[in-house]
Order: structure tokens, then sequence, then C-alpha cells
């Protein structure tokens, strides 16, 4: 059930993707994430007094609270800002690649030394296959960004990204080791609201009233907050239990899979092309998964 659930959880934060694409030019990235954290948020409140995990909560010991809290301000508050400002200095055909191979392999080494995880020749071997295979796809898909003029700052951008993939993989590594008691549903309780506190607070805090907030309707509002439901709610949930019952270091590199799941969306919704590498690097990406879940 653990790797159905990172699996499923791939796809959840695929979807995601998909929508907020379909929105990047009316709502911005932080509001963006403030309506998508906001509204999990609300999901998972619901979710935890419908099926009795305040009491898991009362029962919970200080140090597994704080973590939780501190592990999802970490991860997404934190770490997704980090990767945000790695791409203004970088770009996506860049920052990706950097990002999505970094952090599976900290994830990897850290749960290894701190966690004692048990490791097979496998997991090592399917997770280079995955990152090779993803960054094939996207580097497939962003060739003709590389026509563009784009900016780089590569020194800066490489701290933004490195310390973007450090806050994720110390979060998951967090998450695996200081859990205790709690259930999937009452974790992404704790962490997914603390993110939510951090990211409108510092949204508060950097919004202008007199900065425009573009073609923001009612739609935009709605298509943005299912996935935040799907994504940063259910899909959340279905990465705390994989975590749990996967492993930190397979959880990091089976979720790296998500652009796989991206690919028949974006067909389906944004007429996205497919060619062969692409469907060449799903493949391998295909066998690196399986290779990870022996």
């Amino acid at each position: 059930m653990g790797a159905a659930a990172a699996l499923g959880s791939s796809a959840m934060w695929a979807l995601t993707s998909v929508l907020l694409a379909s929105q990047t030019a009316r709502v911005r990235p932080l509001l963006m994430s403030g309506i998508r954290s906001l509204t999990a948020s609300l999901m998972l409140i619901g979710l935890l007094v419908a099926t009795g995990g305040l009491v898991q909560l009362n029962e919970m010991t200080f140090i597994t609270g704080a973590s939780m809290v501190a592990s999802g301000v970490l991860g997404q508050a934190v770490g997704d800002t980090l990767y945000i400002n790695a791409l203004g200095f970088l770009g996506v055909t860049r920052t990706f690649p950097i990002t999505n191979s970094a952090y599976p392999f900290l994830t990897f080494i850290l749960a290894i030394l701190l966690l004692g995880e048990r490791v097979t020749w496998a997991l090592p071997v399917g997770g280079l296959l995955i990152v090779a295979g993803i960054t094939w796809i996207v580097l497939e898909q962003r060739r003709a960004d590389r026509e563009d003029e784009v900016p780089v700052e590569l020194a800066r951008g490489l701290v933004f990204a490195l310390a973007a993939a450090l806050a994720w993989a110390t979060a998951t590594v967090w998450l695996r080791g200081q859990q205790g008691n709690l259930d999937a549903i009452s974790a992404a309780s704790l962490r997914i609201p603390a993110a939510s506190v951090a990211v409108i607070g510092t949204l508060a805090l950097t919004s202008r009233a007199d900065r425009p907030l573009r073609q923001l309707t009612a739609r935009s509002i709605a298509i943005v907050g299912l996935a935040g439901l799907l994504g940063t709610g259910l899909g959340g949930i279905l990465f705390i239990y994989a975590v749990e019952h996967t492993g930190a270091a397979r959880t990091a590199f089976v979720t790296t899979s998500a652009p796989v799941f991206a690919l028949p969306m974006g067909v389906i919704f944004l007429s996205e092309k497919l060619t062969r590498r692409v469907l060449l690097g799903t493949a391998v990406t295909i066998a690196g998964i399986w290779l990870v879940l022996l």
C-alpha cells in the first residue's frame, strides 16, 4: 500500500501542476500558494474531526507535534520558496534537473545516516533511472525555450536550487523520524496548516495594495482551490502514508516521477505534444520505479 500511495501522491501532484499551469497568467505564484494551502488546510481539519484524529493529537508528544509543524514549514513554505527563487535565476530547464536529482539522493543519504533505512542495489540504480528519465522528459519538453535569451545567474541560482532540495530532503526525513503515533491525516493536519500560515503570513507582509491581481476571477480561484484539495491535501496525505510505510528514500525517488503522470494530462488538457524522446524517457522512468519498488 505504501508504494501505491507514493504513486498516487505523484499522480495528484502531476494533476495539480496541470491545473496550476492553466492559471499562471492570472494568479501570482505566492497568492496561488496561499489559496492552495488554505483550501487544503480546511479539508484536512474537516477530515481530522470526521476521523476522530483529535484523539491522536491529544496523545502525541510535544516533540512529535513540533516536528510535524517544523517539517511542514521547512518543506512546503521554505523549500517551495527557495525553488521559486531558483526558477527566477536559472529558469525551469536548468532548475528542475538540479532539484529533481538532488532531492531524492539527499533524502537517500539522510535516510541511511539518520534513520538507518535498509538499502539494496536496486534502490540507487532505480533512482538513477528515474532521475535520468524525468530529466530527459523535461529537457525535451523545454527544447523550444532554448532559443529564447533567458538571463541566468548560475551561482545564486545553484545555491537556491540545492538549498530547496536540501530543505525538502530534511523535511521528508524529519517527518519519517518523528511522526510518532500520528497517522497520515493527523500528521498532514499539522504540517500543511502550519505551512499555510507561513505562506499567508508572507503574502500579507509582501503584498502591496496598489498591485493589481491580474485577471483574477472566481473560476481561477476555484481551479487553484481544487489544486489545493487534490495536490496539497490528498497528495500530502498519500505522501505521508508512503513515507511511513515505504520509507523516506523510496518515497522521494518515486514521487519525482510526477512529470510522467503529467504527460497524458498535458496532452488532453493543454494540447501538448508527445515525441519519441519523451516516450523513451517515460519508459526509462517506469523501469526505474519498478527497480525502486522491488
